[in-house]
């Protein structure tokens, strides 16, 4: 099942507040103050979802976006900003941001967007498992390698 949580922001209030309701909905979730402290737990652990607040204080969170797709590139990625600007948009747009939400939200708004994107990804691989299996059992070399499946 799909639901583990990096949340990526500079307000200790906000991020505490995140995990809290996070964790009282059955996600596994971990929160980070800056980009740096974000990258290092991508490269331990996989996360599902990421939300990125757009303004942190050792980089920019549309920079952060980019890095972590290199990194992570099947990882769900929202950005969260109080500084919503067409700047930041774009460069959210250019760089497949997942989704954007602007602060304040309401947590039911994020929750439901949390909800939808991993339905979507669970729904994908699901697809793509189905391909996979039927392609096996349809492929004359994998036939060939297990004689006992004819």
């Amino acid at each position: 099942m799909l639901n583990s949580v990096l949340i990526i922001d500079d307000d200790e209030d906000l991020r505490n507040m995140l995990v809290s309701i996070l964790d009282t909905e059955g996600y596994q979730v971990e929160a980070v103050k800056n980009g740096k402290e974000a990258i290092k737990s991508c490269e331990k652990f996989h996360f599902d979802v990421a939300l990125i607040d757009i303004e942190l204080p050792d980089i920019k969170g549309t920079e952060l976006l980019e890095r972590l797709k290199k990194l992570r590139p099947k990882m769900i990625r929202i950005i969260i900003t109080g500084h919503p600007s067409l700047e930041n948009a774009m460069k959210a747009v250019n760089e497949r941001a997942d989704g954007y939400i602007l602060k304040p939200f309401e947590v039911a708004d994020l929750l439901k967007l949390i909800k939808r994107l991993l339905s979507e990804k669970t729904d994908e691989y699901l697809r793509m498992y189905g391909e996979l299996t039927h392609e096996k059992e349809n492929n004359p070399f994998v036939k060939y390698q297990n004689p006992d499946k004819w």
